[in-house]
């Protein structure tokens, strides 16, 4: 009811697919829609963003999933009713930037916008793993995502680097690349996990050579601790990164927002400036 107060003319929509979420999501843009409201979780947020990225219709968030990752970064209330509330009553939404992420596999090259984060190799093969079992996925949320971390993590500590990173005249090898353009970047509820101590100006950037079991408890520690992550060997963490380069060699997992994008033979991720535009009761901190 908050929702129609405001706003006369309110046209739920179900859609089937992630594909169908986007492609609807585009559509209300293009007909002329102030703001398209996404109701669920992180996958349903995201997968709405992208039809409005460059638009002048803005995204408008009910969270009601699991963990609400991206809702909680943008100050949203958690409960639906006032996050209704707040767009019904916000006059003036915020622009925010996502990483722009161009992927390709073989011949055919895909677009896609990150809200919160984006990656290559360990964090995207979680989500893979993660997946599987969509019943824990819902049921237990953060918790299924930090078991399948360890698991993953566990079980293939030798994952030899091979994916070259290209940052300006920079370049290494990494089985891993993880970037940060929000605050915090976590799937695990409230805990706030960070690559850097430092508020990423635009992205920052962990490389990482290999992930070995007798590292994993410190690298535990130094997450808790919001430890800057540059401190373990074989980990890298660049700052101020506006464009990065990937090659992938075998092709390596993608994701974006915690949704699985496949594997991928590299491709770039770029800092898109005010690119999208929220309703949100403030901007992040």
């Amino acid at each position: 009811m908050s929702l129609f107060r405001r706003h006369g003319s309110v046209e739920p929509v179900w859609p089937e697919t992630a594909a169908d979420a986007e492609m609807r999501a585009a559509q209300a843009a293009g007909s002329g829609a102030e703001v398209v409201v996404a109701m669920g979780g992180d996958g349903m947020v995201h997968h709405v963003a992208q039809g409005l990225v460059g638009t002048d219709a803005a995204l408008g968030i009910i969270p009601v999933g699991t963990t609400n990752v991206i809702a909680r970064l943008l100050r949203i209330p958690s409960r639906a009713n006032k996050a209704a509330r707040l767009i019904a009553e916000t006059y003036e939404p915020w622009s925010i930037g996502t990483a722009r992420m161009t992927l390709a596999r073989g011949s055919v090259e895909t677009v896609h916008h990150a809200i919160f984060a984006c990656g290559l190799g360990l964090d995207a093969a979680v989500v893979l793993e993660a997946d599987k079992d969509p019943y824990r996925k819902y049921r237990f949320g953060s918790i299924h995502y930090a078991r399948t971390t360890l698991s993953v993590a566990w079980r293939d500590p030798r994952r030899s680097p091979h994916i070259m990173l290209t940052i300006d005249q920079h370049r290494e090898l990494a089985s891993t690349i993880l970037v940060q353009f929000r605050s915090v970047y976590t799937y695990f509820g409230s805990m706030p996990l960070r690559l850097s101590p430092e508020h990423p100006d635009p992205m920052t950037v962990l490389s990482i050579g290999r992930l070995r079991r007798s590292r994993i408890p410190s690298i535990i520690t130094a997450l808790l601790r919001n430890r800057d992550l540059g401190v373990i060997p074989e980990w890298n963490v660049l700052r101020h990164v506006k464009r990065l380069e990937m090659d992938a060699d075998p092709p390596a997992a993608a994701q974006a927002d915690g949704e699985s994008l496949g594997m991928v033979d590299g491709g770039t991720i770029e800092w898109a400036p005010d690119s999208l535009r929220v309703v949100t009761g403030q901007s992040e901190g």
